[in-house]
């Protein structure tokens, strides 16, 4: 089953500090596609093997890395991770040393949308992540879809490995809810 573009709620399985983002794997705790992600990586393990399974509910917020982007970069990441707190009252202080697994289990709404892909020939979409927002906003309908993103026409020909199904280890079962 396909997971349209939408607004979800989710729950933060893990936070995992990288090097280069902060990476928080997610699953949608509500409706029809509860549990999305975690029966995802259930079928593609049957499908093509634990090896090549990998957990996809994942969001990177990329750190600056002195490049022309780094103004949006950390203005996502501090949107992100103030609404987030304020979501859950967390309470943390993230002008100061902070420690990733403390938005373990925080709820939040994320917002998918649409991203168009290319691999030995063949397209399609697939909804992605886009943005993190308030509950309060997911539960009063205060938040737009956005277009999909579609792939330039050179882009079609050839295939193009996705940033956002790099692999990640998958939670355990034990660590999931």
């Amino acid at each position: 089953q396909k997971l349209p573009a939408g607004a979800y709620k989710i729950k933060i399985l893990r936070a995992e500090d990288t090097p280069d983002a902060l990476c928080l794997l997610f699953d949608i705790v509500d409706g029809e596609y509860q549990d999305y992600f975690k029966n995802k990586l259930a079928d593609d393990r049957k499908s093509y093997g634990a090896d090549k399974a990998k957990f996809k509910g994942v969001l990177r917020f990329w750190y600056p890395d002195g490049g022309e982007h780094d103004d949006s970069k950390k203005r996502r990441l501090k949107t992100a991770l103030k609404t987030i707190n304020d979501s859950n009252r967390l309470g943390i202080d993230f002008t100061k040393e902070w420690d990733g697994a403390q938005l373990s289990g925080a709820v939040v709404g994320m917002i998918f949308r649409d991203k168009e892909w290319s691999y030995n020939g063949k397209t399609g979409f697939t909804a992605q992540p886009y943005s993190v927002i308030s509950l309060d906003d997911l539960n009063s309908g205060n938040y737009k879809i956005p277009e999909p993103l579609t792939l330039s026409p050179a882009a079609t020909a050839y295939s193009v490995p996705n940033a956002a199904t790099t692999p990640m280890t998958p939670p355990l079962d034990d660590d999931l809810p």
